[in-house]
């Protein structure tokens, strides 16, 4: 993989990527003041490169297929980056990233049921070598996603004009207490998107078989129902937020949610849910140096209404993200079980 450079026009671009993931070039064009042709060469450059991709997603919780839960690991000295890797490697992993802080290791894990989360954390957890503690936090409600996540790095109106031509949602929203079944062309559909959220409706339909309206009809189905969701993934880092910090909150039960929306609406915070646990608001943030952070913490975290504890781990390391492992991390010959 090539390294990543990248300028002030490679992270507009990212940046109407992250406002709408299948957004054309001709609109991204226009939303960073640039060329159709600048535009397409730059995305084709920053996906060659691994800086950028933009993929599907299931939105396990709305269809009812999964839910998540946050893992912290406390680890020997020393173990916290080599105990990192087999977790990655697990498929109930969606991130793993090795931190510095109160805690070594943070994941986010997908499980199917209780018996399903049982086995994660009385089994296999405490089998990978090195862990000294554990501790879980299962999300309860989100209040903001990365598939939301605005950096500020484009006006707010063009921001606004770009989601307002998404299909898919891009918001949290409330979970349904019934779903109606996918069917096997959906599920198929779900999982072509997944591999490549910019496919386009032509490839789609040539893979799953179908007319390309209908594949269209198909997949804008499934994001209005909030299954399908699109996502640009990209390290903090690419758009000049160098620090990448976790937060853990401890926030009086009556006013969880204001602070929660509160949270939501700040573009330091990638994503923010409430929880169950020994702290009711988890979240990821990005900064643009250490100065930021100290700003965040106690401007933003410190007037938080109802705050009680606040607890931060920067990251030093991406082991996963978004389902997808680093390259140096999986082995040659392997893969992911």
């Amino acid at each position: 993989m090539e390294s990543a450079r990248v300028d002030d026009l490679d992270r507009r671009v990212i940046a109407a990527l992250l406002a709408h993931p299948r957004a054309t070039h001709a609109t991204i064009g226009q939303a960073v003041s640039s060329s159709e042709a600048t535009v397409s060469r730059r995305i084709a450059r920053l996906r060659r490169q691994g800086a950028v991709r933009v993929v599907g997603a299931l939105d396990s919780q709305l269809s009812h297929r999964a839910r998540s839960v946050f893992v912290r690991l406390r680890c020997a000295p020393g173990a916290a980056d080599e105990l990192a890797r087999p977790l990655a490697l697990w498929h109930e992993t969606g991130s793993v990233k090795v931190l510095t802080g109160s805690v070594d290791c943070v994941a986010e894990l997908a499980y199917t049921s209780n018996e399903h989360l049982y086995r994660l954390m009385m089994h296999r957890l405490p089998q990978l070598e090195g862990v000294t503690a554990t501790f879980s936090n299962q999300v309860i409600r989100r209040f903001s996603t990365p598939h939301g996540w605005n950096p500020g790095i484009l006006p707010d109106e063009t921001v606004t004009a770009l989601r307002a031509e998404r299909r898919d949602r891009w918001a949290e929203r409330p979970e349904p207490d019934e779903v109606v079944p996918m069917s096997p062309l959906d599920e198929r559909v779900l999982g072509e998107l997944i591999g490549d959220g910019r496919m386009s409706w032509q490839d789609l339909a040539g893979r799953c078989g179908v007319t390309p309206s209908t594949a269209r009809r198909r997949a804008e189905a499934l994001m209005a129902r909030g299954f399908l969701r699109m996502r640009t993934v990209v390290e903090p880092e690419v758009l000049g937020l160098t620090v990448n910090a976790f937060v853990w909150l401890t926030i009086n039960p009556t006013k969880i949610g204001l602070a929660g929306e509160m949270l939501a609406r700040n573009r330091n915070v990638i994503m923010i849910a409430a929880t169950t646990g020994d702290r009711n608001l988890c979240g990821e943030i990005a900064v643009a140096n250490d100065s930021a952070l100290y700003d965040f913490l106690s401007e933003t975290v410190g007037h938080l209404p109802g705050l009680i504890h606040a607890d931060v781990a920067v990251a030093l390391r991406t082991v996963k993200r978004a389902g997808m492992v680093a390259p140096d991390v999986v082995p040659v010959g392997g893969g992911i079980s």
